[in-house]
């Protein structure tokens, strides 16, 4: 918003609640603060992309943007049960990921806003609530198209200079390109190396810059920019003190991103994190629709049991799965020493299967299976009844806590990270979508393509396939396989007895035949490389990055 909107605003606020109005109409992605009266309101954005923490400090509530802020202030030492469940190998769930890592700090829920009255004890209020799936995908797609457009033009009108954007090729991020490229004064597209050879990222990357001809494209040969799982060696520039970083082994290829579009003078990168999330269903919708839409239920299930070659057995047990959200998680705990479930196993839970790594100790899964316990008999409701509407929602927040940290890293280099597609009104624009017309099995992100037509090209929002990194991965890891091996030779992780550094270095020796033990590895090396990156002492005595 304007200095002259804010300042027109400020003239109507007769108390903290007044600032919702504000929340409604603001355009983009901002914390937002009032102070009337004594009282104090503070809260971030739906997907928590803006975030706040608040600890104690002396008798009174503190609140940051950033939780290692309030740790330093008040010497907060890390909660070693919470790195152990940040070892989980597909990521931690709703509610325990809004836990920070410090002692003593606690994350405003995205939804929620911190009240702090005039005696300092503070409280929280819920800001923000899902709206209702009524709408046809006919009736929403203007309100889809808008909140989209206005998030994007008005990010770019406000930067008035040169603004950067990803470009993969895919819809998400072709989308944004177009939307952007008739309003920036200088516009730059950057496409990251692929080494896959069958992938047609590349293929889609060229048709759309040859659409926008007044653009600078920079586009980067393979052996031009980092590979996969490089610069862990010392983490820098990919890591900051605040948590372990969302993803490590592209994580120097994105801090080499950020110093390029920085150096080419922009102040404002747009990226297409949320787009996924936002307009392609989890599998778990199912399990949702067949109860409140039989025969469209049937339908949708039937072409993705097709595409997905899941077989009936699995198929019908995830379906007539009725475990509540706090029974899915105590049936969790008991299951972190299980393998993964097979790719062809339909993932219709309320979150995504937890598993510990091969090579967590016994203290690790102690810990973990005592959180989810504690958890899960204290009661806690899901984001929104069923399984399908949770699921969206949480892995929303999921991503808007990706790209919280991701803009962090950036932001060290000089530039601003925005998500357009995780903005609070591009939200709450295609939720009030019904599900089964936001996105279907044999459709690519139909809600998406309508919305966006007459802006981007139709071929662009036809394309159905998407690019697939594994190959770079594979690359990345032989090449760096040294470095990670000499990482798990004494390591923070087990100095803690969290982890077996002999497991871990037999798993890197081990030939791989599918991407699925990286995912594995992803979380372990984040929180490796952020214990070793913190300066402040801790509980567990270690050697400096130059000693080794």
């Amino acid at each position: 918003m304007t200095t002259a909107e804010l300042t027109e605003a400020a003239t109507r606020l007769t108390d903290v609640a007044s600032i919702d109005c504000l929340a409604s109409l603001s355009r983009g992605s901002a914390h937002l603060m009032a102070s009337v009266a004594g009282q104090v309101r503070l809260q971030g954005t739906a997907s928590g992309v803006r975030a706040f923490f608040h600890a104690r400090v002396a008798g009174a509530t503190v609140a940051a943007d950033r939780p290692e802020a309030l740790a330093a202030v008040t010497g907060a030492d890390i909660d070693e049960d919470l790195v152990a469940l940040r070892l989980l190998s597909f990521g931690v769930p709703h509610p325990l990921r809004e836990r920070p890592l410090w002692q003593g700090v606690h994350q405003v829920p995205p939804d929620h806003a911190l009240l702090l009255g005039s005696d300092g004890k503070p409280s929280t209020v819920r800001w923000w609530t899902p709206p209702t799936a009524a709408l046809s995908r006919t009736q929403g797609v203007s309100a889809v198209r808008q909140a989209l457009s206005d998030a994007v033009h008005s990010r770019v009108g406000a930067a008035n200079d040169v603004v950067s954007t990803d470009l993969s090729g895919g819809m998400d991020s072709g989308t944004l390109a177009h939307l952007a490229a008739g309003q920036a004064r200088h516009l730059i597209t950057v496409r990251t190396p692929q080494l896959d050879t069958a992938g047609d990222d590349a293929l889609w990357a060229a048709r759309i810059t040859a659409r926008l001809p007044h653009t600078q494209h920079l586009t980067l040969d393979y052996e031009q920019a980092p590979t996969m799982f490089a610069g862990m060696d010392s983490g820098k520039d990919m890591v900051v003190p605040a948590e372990p970083p969302y993803w490590t082994r592209a994580g120097a290829r994105f801090a080499d991103t950020s110093a390029r579009v920085a150096a080419l003078g922009s102040r404002l990168h747009l990226c297409g994190h949320g787009g996924d999330e936002l307009f392609h269903l989890p599998a778990a919708t199912l399990h949702s629709m067949v109860r409140a839409r039989p025969w469209t239920g049937i339908r949708h299930l039937s072409s993705r049991r097709a595409l997905a070659h899941w077989p009936w057995g699995a198929t019908v047990s995830g379906l007539t799965d009725s475990r509540t959200f706090h029974g899915w998680l105590e049936h969790c705990s008991a299951e972190l020493r299980k393998p993964p479930p097979s790719i062809f196993t339909p993932d219709l839970g309320w979150t995504m299967p937890m598993r510990m790594p091969p090579w967590a100790t016994p203290q690790a899964e102690h810990a973990v299976r005592n959180l989810l316990l504690q958890t899960a008999q204290s009661q806690p409701q899901p984001l929104q009844e069923g399984r399908g509407a949770h699921r969206v929602l949480d892995s929303l927040r999921n991503a808007g806590a990706m790209v919280r940290y991701a803009s962090w890293v950036m932001a060290a280099h000089g530039a601003q990270l925005a998500a357009p597609y995780l903005d609070d009104q591009v939200i709450t624009a295609a939720l009030a979508v019904r599900p089964h017309e936001r996105a279907t099995p044999r459709q690519y992100k139909p809600l998406l393509a309508e919305a966006m037509r007459g802006l981007v090209p139709d071929d662009i929002l036809g394309r159905s396939t998407k690019g697939d990194y594994t190959t770079d991965a594979f690359d990345g890891l032989r090449r760096h396989k040294a470095t990670l091996l000499h990482l798990f030779d004494g390591s923070e992780l087990s100095r803690m007895g969290l982890i077996e550094d002999t497991a871990v270095q037999n798993m890197l020796r081990t030939v791989h035949t599918t991407g699925q033990s990286l995912l594995a590895l992803e979380p372990t090396l984040a929180c490796e490389l952020w214990l070793r990156s913190l300066s402040r002492p801790r509980k567990h005595p270690a050697t400096t990055a130059g000693e080794r």
